[in-house]
Formats: structure tokens, sequence, C-alpha cells
């Protein structure tokens, strides 16, 4: 079968057809697909059913070579510490993975020097309703900005820190936050070239430089432009999917805090590495 990109309804992402995750993946079909990963920012695979740890290392290595588990070492994957468990089932009396992944806007990694190029995710379960991922896309966003607001941003940097989206696992110290980490608020994209806002609400504290009245304000009110509707675009999940976004270009959500614990959800989370933003 011949590769198939379908553009998702909301204008950014894609769903591609003719990949099987389960067989290796051929040198020209990789390119094929990071040229898609850079045009959609977001790539949906359908019906990849059976999948096993190695195989979604091995898809999540087609986005990039370098990989890092996630900190909280406690959801790892059994067989395999580069792969989170995102589950609202318990084994017992104990969760069987990460029950929240985080309902609130964010670019993963952000908090750290070298952040996230690209996450995956792979759905074992997931209910007919709720449970969806929301995504943002800070890219078009930022094309939409006035050339006023493009240069008074232009150079700007902003602190970005784990535990300033307060969490039980950071009040009870089961983990720990690395410390605030300094990043452009304007990220050029090196897959695509194209600039994105990278900062979001929930781990930018500040805005380097400025007085905290002022950044607050300013955050405000590139936050309230970014979530606009027209840059919104709600993820649907089917069992089987293989979901991988680039955190250059978009932010997203989960809304897995409100989803009725009888309605059972279980993912498998990835974190393809990224290089410094400046």
């Amino acid at each position: 079968m011949s590769l198939n990109i379908e553009p998702f309804e909301r204008g950014f992402g894609a769903y591609v057809r003719g990949v099987d995750f389960s067989k290796p993946v051929s040198d020209a079909l990789h390119d094929e697909l990071i040229d898609a990963f850079g045009t959609h920012h977001i790539l949906s695979f359908p019906d990849q059913h059976g999948l096993g740890t190695d195989e979604v290392v091995a898809a999540s290595r087609v986005f990039g070579p370098e990989m890092e588990p996630h900190v909280f070492t406690q959801y790892h994957h059994p067989d395999e510490p580069l792969v989170m468990v995102l589950s609202n089932r318990l084994k017992g009396d104990k969760p069987a993975g990460l029950k929240d992944a985080g309902s609130f806007w964010h670019s993963d990694v952000a908090y750290k020097p070298e952040p996230a190029k690209a996450t995956m995710l792979y759905a074992l379960e997931v209910p007919d309703v709720g449970g969806d991922t929301l995504f943002c896309d800070l890219t078009a966003a930022y094309d939409d900005l006035s050339d006023t607001m493009k240069a008074r941003l232009d150079g700007l940097k902003a602190w970005h820190f784990y535990a300033h989206q307060k969490r039980d696992l950071f009040e009870t110290g089961q983990v720990q936050s690395p410390p605030e980490c300094l990043h452009p608020v304007v990220r050029t994209n090196p897959i695509s070239g194209r600039k994105a806002i990278y900062i979001t609400p929930s781990y930018t504290v500040r805005i380097d430089g400025l007085p905290e009245d002022e950044s607050d304000q300013l955050m405000q009110e590139i936050f309230e432009h970014c979530l606009q509707d027209k840059y919104r675009m709600d993820y649907h999940w089917h069992t089987g999917d293989v979901l991988v976004w680039d955190n250059a270009a978009v932010m997203h959500t989960a809304t897995t805090k409100n989803l009725d614990p009888s309605k059972h959800r279980t993912l498998w989370r990835t974190i393809i590495s990224g290089g410094p933003t400046f």
C-alpha cells in the first residue's frame, strides 16, 4: 500500500495510512514521514493493533533517534522504561498507570533546557466518549500575530518550571521538578523552519527581564490569542491509534481529569528527545 495522507478537518494534523509499525520503516518511508511531520505537526496512524513495547519504541525513533524516560518512574512500563503507561485502571489497589497525564495546556518537557522534540501515544483501550486530547496550533497563532506584536516578542525569553503547575506528585514530594530553565518566547521549528509561540499557561512562569505585572499581562494576551477556537482541535481516540506530535509547533491538554472512572483508557507514551531551543 502506498502512503496516504489525509489532513484533519481543522486545518492542522493529518491521518497517515500505508504504514505498519509492526514492521521496520524503510529509509524512503522515513523521509516521507518526516516531511509530513514538518508540514502537519500532528500525525495519526490508525489501526496499529497488537504492537509491543519494542515496536512502539521503534516507531518513536522514526521521528528522532534519541529518547528519554519520563521523570515519573513509578509509571514506567515494567518491560521498557522508555514507555510510560497512562491508565485510569487499577491493578489490585494500585494505579495501573498515570491517570491524568496533564489536563492543562502545555508543551512536553518544556521545563528542561532540551525539551521534547515529539511525543507519541499508542491507544490500547479508549472509551467511546471522553478522554480526548486537545491541541492548539501555536504556529498558526504566531503567523496571525500583528507585525507590532511579532516585533515586541522578537528576542524575548521566558522561564519555564515543571512544578509551576500544581500537582499532587510535587506536593507530596514523590517527584522533584528540575530547576527553572530559559527558552525563547518565539521558537523556530528545527524541522520546518517556521516560527511558533513557545510559552504555555502551565509551565511558563514569567518573561525574562519584564516587571511581573507586565509579564503577566503580556502572557495573558498571548494565551487568549492562542486559545481561540480557530487554532484548536479535538482529537478523539480509537483503539489502535498511534499519534505523534511536534512539541515545537503545538501545545496540548488531556481531558482525563474529567473522565468517568468506569470508562477505561490505557495508552502508552514515549518521549522523543530534542535539542536546545537556542
